[in-house]
Formats: C-alpha cells, sequence, structure tokens
C-alpha cells in the first residue's frame, strides 16, 4: 500500500507484443491504480535503460470508473540499448510523495539494417524515447529520414504488365507490386488446408466462438486464433515474400475474415495500419472459395499506393475511441478526389479459391456493392509490419499489437 490508500491494481503489461518480455519498435505500457487524490500536477517518472522521462500524469491517465484509473504511455524502444533493461516507473505527486512500482525487466532487440536506420531517423528528429497516450503521424520524419522503401523508388519503372493473374515467380511478383500495387503470388493455399479452414470457421460461427452477423458484410474478428486460421495466416509462401519484399523479418498484426463482400468505401490502410517508414505494411487478402460476380468483389486503384499518404493529422481528424468511423467521411471524399485527380481506374478482383493477393499499405482498394446478396464472399486479409519500422494505428492512436513470426 502506498501513501493516502493508493493501490497499485498490478504491474505494467505491455499491450502490444507477444511474448511481452521481448520489446521492439513501438511499445505500449498499461497499467491500472486507485486514488481518492487529484492527479493534477503530478507527473509519472520513467527510466528504462540510460533514457528518463517525466510525463504529466494527466497526459497518460483516463479514468474508468470512481478512484479508479487506466494509465498508458509508449516507449519507441530502437533509441534504448539492446539487451536486459530495467523499467523504473513511480507517480509523483504535488506534495513530493511517491508511488513506486516494482522494477520490471524486459529483454530489448532491435536488430538488423531497417531497425538501425531507424533509430537514427527517430534520434535526428527528435522523435521522443517516452510518451504519453496517443500516437500520431506527427512523431515520425516522413519524408525526411533516411529510411526508406526500396520498393517506394521503383514504384513507376519496375517492368510489370497489369495483370489479376498469378506471378510466374516471386520476382515477377514483387516486380508487380512495385509497379502497381499489388501482385498475386505463385504459390496458392493447399486444397486440404482450405476444406480445414472452411469447415472450422463454419465450427466457430455456428458455436458462437466467432462472432458474426449472419448475411451482413461485418468483418469477423479472430479467426487466425483458430488452429487451421492460423496456419493460414503464418502461410510459409508468404511469410518468405515478405521477408524479400521488407527486406526485413515480417510481423502479424491482425486478421480479419469475412463471409460476405464487405462493400467497404474505397481507402488506403495507411491511416488505420500505419508504417514507419512509409510503405513497410502489406495487406494479403485470400480467397477462401472462388469469388463470382455480382458477390461485393474486391477492386483496386492500381497504381494508386503513389498517391499522398492520408493521416489524421493532416485531415485535421480526432482519435476513433470507438467502433463508429462516422466522422472520417472526410477521409473517404479525400479519396475519392485523390482517385480522379490521379485518372486511376477501379479493377474487381475475382480470384479462384486459395490464390493470395498481396497490397501495398498505401494502395487504394475497396469493396463492391453486393448486387447478389446470396452469393457469398469468403475471404481473409492478413496484415504484416516489418519487424524493424515502427507499427501504430494512426486513426486509433494506439500502437500497433505485432507477433513475431520468425
Amino acid at each position: 500500500m502506498a501513501p493516502d490508500g493508493i493501490a497499485v491494481l498490478r504491474p505494467w503489461e505491455v499491450r502490444n507484443r507477444a511474448p511481452n518480455s521481448v520489446l521492439f519498435g513501438l511499445c505500449a505500457f498499461e497499467t491500472y491504480f486507485h486514488s481518492d487524490r487529484s492527479i493534477d500536477g503530478a507527473a509519472l517518472a520513467i527510466r528504462i535503460g540510460s533514457v528518463n522521462a517525466s510525463l504529466s500524469l494527466a497526459d497518460v491517465t483516463a479514468r474508468v470508473d470512481s478512484g479508479a484509473f487506466q494509465l498508458i504511455f509508449h516507449i519507441n524502444t530502437h533509441n534504448v540499448s539492446n539487451g536486459i533493461q530495467g523499467l523504473r516507473t513511480e507517480i509523483v505527486w504535488p506534495d513530493g510523495e511517491r508511488m513506486r512500482w516494482q522494477t520490471q525487466e524486459y529483454e530489448i532487440d532491435n536488430v538488423g539494417t531497417l531497425a538501425t536506420d531507424v533509430a537514427v531517423d527517430l534520434e535526428a528528429f527528435g522523435t521522443p524515447t517516452v510518451f504519453g497516450r496517443v500516437v500520431d503521424s506527427s512523431l515520425f520524419p516522413y519524408g525526411v529520414g533516411r529510411a526508406t522503401a526500396w520498393f517506394n523508388e521503383e514504384s513507376r519503372h519496375a517492368p510489370a504488365e497489369l495483370s489479376f493473374l498469378p506471378a510466374r515467380d516471386n520476382e515477377a511478383a514483387r516486380r508487380h507490386l512495385a509497379r502497381w500495387g499489388f501482385c498475386v503470388l505463385n504459390a496458392r493455399l493447399p486444397l486440404d488446408l482450405l476444406a480445414d479452414f472452411n469447415r472450422e470457421i463454419d465450427d466457430a460461427l455456428e458455436s458462437g466462438k466467432l462472432q458474426y452477423n449472419r448475411g451482413s458484410s461485418d468483418r469477423v474478428y479472430g479467426a487466425h486464433k483458430l488452429p487451421h486460421g492460423r496456419q493460414v495466416w503464418l502461410f510459409a509462401p508468404v511469410v518468405r515474400f515478405l521477408r524479400d519484399w521488407f527486406r526485413d523479418e515480417p510481423c502479424a498484426c491482425q486478421s480479419l475474415l469475412y463471409i460476405n463482400g464487405s462493400e467497404q468505401n474505397a481507402h488506403q490502410d495507411t491511416i488505420h495500419l500505419t508504417p514507419y517508414p512509409a510503405g513497410y505494411m502489406c495487406g494479403v487478402w485470400i480467397a477462401l472459395e472462388d469469388v463470382q460476380n455480382d458477390s461485393g468483389e474486391l477492386f483496386v486503384y492500381p497504381g494508386s499506393q503513389r498517391t499522398p499518404r492520408l493521416t489524421a493529422k493532416g485531415l485535421n481528424l480526432a482519435k476513433i475511441t470507438t467502433a463508429d468511423y462516422s466522422t472520417y467521411a472526410a477521409f473517404d471524399r479525400r479519396i475519392g478526389e485523390l482517385v480522379e485527380e490521379g485518372g486511376y481506374q477501379s479493377l474487381a478482383y475475382r480470384p479462384k479459391a486459395g490464390e493470395i493477393l498481396v497490397w501495398h499499405e498505401n494502395l487504394v482498394h475497396g469493396g463492391s456493392r453486393r448486387l447478389n446478396p446470396s452469393i457469398t464472399r469468403r475471404s481473409i486479409v492478413g496484415h504484416y509490419f516489418a519487424r524493424g519500422g515502427v507499427a501504430y494505428y494512426d486513426s486509433r492512436g494506439e500502437a500497433a499489437t505485432l507477433e513475431p513470426i520468425a
């Protein structure tokens, strides 16, 4: 028990890493405490490795109940020395009283050329190593840092004929992705894995293990946690392709399963699944059945990955704290303007079951209208970041959850 009846409910937890004892990239720390005292004027003092920081308690705290508070802060571990480091934290009250957490140790593990370049960029730009609850694009040196993606430079010149056919090999797929913002891999899901996963989905929907409003265009969360879903999520040919594309180890972020077409407006993933440096996130879309006409097919705007990257700050949009994205109508309008200004043309994608489409994070894409609601469009999309970069959700102001694959 700390002064004035303050009790720590639990140690700090790393919200966005599994296992959370090994840290890399941008990490979010969370805990709770009780207090009847005002947090005005109080500070959260943080030390990790040789880095010391002091944050206003009000900037890292949200009240969750009477006298109960949630604390969240972030560490850019790129600028913390690799190895075992102790995290020391305490609340310092205006009257000098202190509430200390027990020191927690973590292994910091930022390795590779990309991680090294990002660390240099963040230090040169003045990105704080430790900061408060909200992650924003303004914290990162887009356009001025030295860490840039090789494929962004080749996007206009890569020799690749526009096609939805599976690429001859990974080299052809890389050229198509660089030139047009998407590619179809030569590899496909094995038929037995595809059948097992579809049966697993049916069972999980029937039992309620996966939550879904039948007949809707809603996304289904968590299918990658099913045994065969995990095999799909971490499918070795996809991992190999992403490793070559990023020139860094890929990390898995999330999956979204669709039973029917999404009918999602044209959008870039950038504002929702945001990497630094630009380009170091890919979507991987897998058809779980043959896609038919009028089912609400996926569409893409080839070459549109070269349009300006839209951010919440750039559009003067507040961070989203609920599932309601209606305030992002300005984002939808701007996407429409970019497509029109660039003269990009929409193409609908109708793959065979098991085919794998990969897209650049800034490619404009979406879901067509379901002209025949009786036709399903079962598919799953996974999102993957390069391990050595920074990964966050700009629209929500949160650090991205990543799972190392290697």
